[in-house]
């Protein structure tokens, strides 16, 4: 566990320090690694998951192509091309609430385990107690690759009930390809209304 726990701190960060062209900064990130894994007793620290998706999405902004959009509904499928200022919009559900070490110790437990399937190191949180209604997030895993030591993927899931119907949104984000929002609205008595749509910037 201690050292799937270093793995997955140093990668963090080295990931974080990828998302910046300058080696200053990545020299800085791994310096505050070390010295965060020197106090990890005292003050446990976890994935910036926000973080992460920011300097993505710096990264995907400063790209020389246009990303495109994809929306499923049952079997129709569309698709159009964003606008630059459009991808943020489209990411703005991964950003709230901002997850980074005070909010996930306050209301969630980390648990990790090596998934041969998919041949990756997993860390997977959820709550501790019963969420203040104000938070609507209830679990996200991170997928670590265990020999190229990176972050693979992200993967979210948030809860809420709006009119007595239960909305469940899933949220997906394939390191330096593409990120998802499927959303799934259940209500008594009627099949469930599953829609997705992918904004997609890596096309090789």
């Amino acid at each position: 566990m201690q050292k799937f726990i270093a793995v997955f701190y140093t990668t963090s960060i080295l990931c974080l320090g990828a998302c910046h062209s300058s080696k200053e900064k990545q020299s800085v990130a791994i310096n505050n690694t070390e010295e965060n894994l020197k106090t990890t007793d005292e003050a446990p620290s976890f994935f910036p998951v926000t973080d992460f998706f920011l300097g993505q999405l710096k990264e995907t902004e400063g790209l020389p192509v246009t990303p495109l959009k994809i929306t499923i509904t049952g079997n129709r499928q569309d698709s159009l091309w964003l606008k630059k200022e459009d991808i943020r919009v489209f990411t703005s559900p991964f950003l709230s609430p901002v997850i980074d070490s005070t909010f996930t110790q306050n209301y969630f437990v980390e648990k990790s385990f090596m998934d041969q399937t998919i041949n990756a190191v997993t860390f997977s949180y959820d709550p501790k107690n019963k969420l203040p209604d104000s938070i609507k997030l209830n679990h996200w895993d991170v997928y670590i690759d265990p020999q190229k030591n990176t972050v693979q993927r992200i993967y979210l899931v948030k809860d809420e009930n709006i009119d007595g119907k239960n909305i469940t949104t899933q949220l997906t984000w394939k390191v330096n390809k593409w990120c998802s929002i499927r959303t799934i609205i259940q209500q008594a008595g009627k099949d469930p209304l599953i829609k997705e749509v992918i904004m997609k910037w890596d096309f090789e």
